[in-house]
This record gives C-alpha cells, sequence and structure tokens, in this order.
C-alpha cells in the first residue's frame, strides 16, 4: 500500500481561503478526502501537475459556490461518477483552450465519456485507503498504529519490527492481525461513505 495523498498545502489555503470562515473546517476534512482523486483524474487525462493543481483549485471552487453541488442526488447515481463528471468537464476546457480545434467529445454530454478505466478506480480506492487510515489511527493504540504501519504499511521486515518495538513474534502477528482486520472495516465504511457525502455547508 503506497499511498501518497495530494498535500498541496497551497492550493488547499487558496481553496478554503474562499469558503465561507463557519463552515472552514468542514471544507478542509472535505477538501482532504477528495483533491486527491480529483487530482488523479486531471493528471490521468495528460494535465501537467501545475494544470492538475488548477484543476483541483477551479472544481472545489465551483463546489463552494452558492447551488455548488446542484444536480447531484444520492438517489440518481454515485457521487464518484457526478463528480468525476465535473473534473473531465473542467478538463476538456482546459483542452479546449489550448486547441485550436474543438475536441472531438460533445462537452456538455456527461456520457460521451469513455468509463472509468481500472486506474481510475484505483484512485478513488487511494482516496478511500487514506480515510480509512485516518479511521484506523483514531481507533487503535499509537503503538499498535505505529507496529502495523512499519510491519504492513511500510514492509519492514519481521525481525526489524520486533526489535524496534521489542515485542514477541507472537504479539506482533496479533497486533497485525487484529489492526489489518479493523483497516479492512474502516476501508469498507470509508468506500461507502465517500460515495454518499454530506456536501459540507
Amino acid at each position: 500500500m503506497t499511498y501518497k495523498p495530494f498535500l498541496n498545502e497551497e492550493t488547499r489555503s487558496s481553496v478554503l481561503a474562499g469558503v465561507r470562515s463557519g463552515a472552514e473546517e468542514a471544507w478542509g476534512r472535505f477538501f482532504d478526502l477528495y483533491a486527491g482523486y480529483v487530482f488523479s483524474l486531471a493528471r490521468r487525462s495528460g494535465l501537467s501537475p501545475e494544470d492538475a493543481d488548477d484543476i483541483v483549485q477551479t472544481v472545489f471552487a465551483g463546489l463552494s459556490a452558492p447551488n455548488g453541488f446542484g444536480g447531484y442526488e444520492r438517489g440518481r447515481g454515485s457521487f464518484r461518477a457526478w463528480l468525476r463528471r465535473r473534473v473531465q468537464w473542467r478538463v476538456a476546457d482546459v483542452l479546449r483552450h489550448r486547441a485550436a480545434t474543438p475536441p472531438a467529445l460533445p462537452l456538455d454530454d456527461p456520457d460521451a465519456f469513455p468509463a472509468p478505466d481500472a486506474a481510475l478506480d484505483e484512485a478513488w480506492i487511494d482516496a478511500a485507503r487514506a480515510e480509512a487510515l485516518r479511521r484506523l489511527r483514531a481507533s487503535v493504540s499509537p503503538e499498535r498504529f505505529a507496529i502495523f504501519q512499519a510491519s504492513v504499511l511500510e514492509e519492514l521486515p519481521t525481525e526489524d519490527v520486533l526489535r524496534l518495538y521489542r515485542i514477541s513474534r507472537d504479539n506482533l502477528y496479533q497486533i497485525r492481525k487484529r489492526v489489518k482486520d479493523a483497516f479492512a472495516e474502516h476501508l469498507k465504511a470509508a468506500l461507502e461513505d465517500l460515495d454518499a457525502p454530506l456536501p459540507p455547508g
């Protein structure tokens, strides 16, 4: 598991500066959950890191505007698909401004865009993993989380983990199994929650 979340603090600050002050904390959490996915979508579309960063800002500025979640209804489809379309429209705008000819896809028809591929699904799962890790850290002791991180996430050799944390092999295996099981539960819940968000406001 090598997920690296989107950690551009300048972009985060820029987005949060445009949010009503009373909702900044909620928007901060919302940004932390979804910015990595938006950035991955933009990069997969062929944009540079700088342009993808601009897409993140544009998308979140739009979401934080009044009626920014207009058109999203839980019963009509997944939040992932809705958010993906918003990103694709912004990417298409960037590409259209660069090209001398209009794009081949009709930009106002969300169904005209190709279905997400495995890499985009992985970007969504990465966002869920990051949220699951945040929840896991809050639900287990710092020592158990550190052991899980060293042994499972960083894949340190078992002997190194045993020496580093001064625990027995049996204890390591028990901690690793329990925390991995807890992480799996958090990941399942995070995947469900990510696709049915309550927009901050």
